[in-house]
């Protein structure tokens, strides 16, 4: 078991209940809102590999609610460029400078806050033209970029998905399911380029039962709570995070 401090574990407990949480919630918006956060704590490395374990791990609870809901012919066009997204993307986390690491994560998170925050308070999302389905390789491979370096590859498939008018319903089963079916490779490339380490490994494993809870509270607060006021809160921290981050000596 590693040694962390009671303020460290404290943090790695709330990031898994927050995997959660959010996941079965919102379907996506894990990576905007705890990656900078967690990387003000932890090297940059183990807060990618932290996030990466605790989402595998939501998504495998949300299995029974997700399945046979997406939408195929999206998945199969996605998938490829999602893969050599996340291995390229994970090439490059391998090798960038944590001080580099830490900005091109606070740059990612902060543009996908501020197109977050935009759809809330304006009530609709960035108009754009209804894309080509094959487009989905070239976005496929977008959101696997952005999955590599900031956990953030769902929000830029969401953008795709909402171009072809899915219902919402699909939408949010697709995006699930191609990173339910892309995360193992995720985990193995994090795992062989040392994101992910023995110490990352027993930190999402300690974190299990906080994800757990952290799901159960997301899917009795769904249709509790105000969503609008929810999502800003949340896209607050991760803006506040975002800019620590890029302001960092």
């Amino acid at each position: 078991m590693p040694a962390h401090t009671p303020l460290e574990w404290a943090l790695i407990f709330a990031a898994a209940f927050g995997s959660g949480f959010l996941l079965r919630t919102l379907g996506l918006g894990v990576g905007i809102a705890l990656t900078p956060l967690l990387t003000l704590a932890f090297p940059p490395r183990f807060s990618l590999g932290l996030i990466a374990l605790t989402s595998s791990m939501t998504s495998l609870g949300m299995t029974r609610d997700m399945w046979g809901q997406w939408h195929r012919r999206t998945i199969l066009l996605a998938f490829p460029g999602a893969a050599a997204g996340i291995l390229g993307g994970t090439w490059l986390v391998a090798r960038l400078p944590d001080a580099q690491l830490r900005a091109v994560i606070g740059v990612l998170c902060l543009l996908f806050a501020l197109h977050r925050i935009y759809v809330e308070l304006t009530g609709r999302a960035l108009e754009a033209p209804r894309l080509p389905p094959w487009l989905g390789v070239m976005i496929g491979g977008l959101s696997g970029l952005s999955s590599a370096l900031a956990n953030s590859g769902a929000v830029v498939l969401a953008l795709f998905l909402h171009s072809q008018n899915l219902p919402k319903t699909v939408l949010v089963a697709t995006l699930w399911a191609l990173y339910f079916f892309i995360n193992p490779l995720k985990l193995a490339a994090y795992w062989q380029a040392s994101v992910i380490t023995a110490d990352t490994l027993w930190a999402g494993l300690a974190g299990i039962p906080c994800v757990w809870a952290g799901l159960r509270s997301g899917a009795w607060t769904h249709n509790r709570i105000r969503l609008r006021t929810f999502n800003l809160a949340i896209l607050g921290l991760a803006l506040a995070g975002s800019l620590r981050l890029l302001l960092a000596p």
